[in-house]
């Protein structure tokens, strides 16, 4: 069973201090069927730093994992579906993430 990334702190250097940003998602490819579309994932951290990692998922059954590994909660999760299915753009507050679970998540 994979463990997502929050809930390993113990792999991923709980000793470093964690930034708070916002996580971009973008539907690529226009009116494609969210359910199977390709989404494009950017942290955006409030220090205004600029990371130049984006990495992307097929499927809404994938970005759910990447969301999950995230720690972003699940309620949280059900919100970005909805909004997915109506905008090609959507975003995720308050994400803290340590540098660390950034490499995890190929952010």
């Amino acid at each position: 069973m994979k463990v997502p990334v929050a809930e390993r702190p113990y792999e991923l250097g709980a000793m470093e201090s964690p930034g708070t940003g916002f996580l971009h998602i973008v539907r690529i490819g226009g009116d494609i069927d969210p359910v199977n579309a390709v989404y494009r994932i950017a942290f955006a951290p409030l220090d205004g730093s600029l990371r130049t990692r984006r990495p992307q998922r097929e499927g809404l059954d994938s970005l759910t994992d990447f969301l999950r590994q995230a720690g972003v909660p699940i309620p949280e999760i059900e919100r970005t579906w909805q909004a997915l299915a109506k905008r090609r753009v959507h975003s995720v507050p308050r994400i803290a993430l340590t540098p660390a679970q950034l490499e995890a998540l190929g952010l």
